[in-house]
């Protein structure tokens, strides 16, 4: 229904830029929706992991970009405290830092 009072409101060109911005528009609403979802994901996961998240934490994931969520959940894999996996080099960009290195290993000293 709605196609066809479009339809008659506009003419083919009106029409094509119409739909285009309604395309634009339903992009850009499923990002935000997988970035709520990633934030909620990682939200869970650090909450399983390390317990009670702090308020200032979750307000800092769900202003994340998506990049810095999929770096950031897949580093609760890893990271031994929830400040690790947030990591402090991203200077509020929401972007992140870069992942944590793991310890080299450390040879046995011989006793003799």
């Amino acid at each position: 229904m709605g196609k066809v009072i479009l339809e008659k409101a506009a003419g083919p060109r009106a029409q094509e830029a119409i739909v285009t911005v309604l395309d634009e528009i339903e992009r850009r609403g499923e990002r935000r929706g997988r970035a709520q979802g990633r934030a909620q994901t990682l939200l869970d996961l650090l909450a399983a992991r390390f317990g009670a998240v702090p308020a200032e934490v979750s307000a800092r994931i769900l202003a994340a970009s998506e990049t810095a969520l999929v770096s950031w959940t897949t580093r609760v894999l890893t990271a031994p405290t929830p400040e690790d996996v947030l990591g402090d080099g991203d200077a509020g960009t929401g972007e992140p830092a870069a992942p944590p290195r793991r310890p080299a290993a450390r040879k046995r000293a011989r006793r003799a």
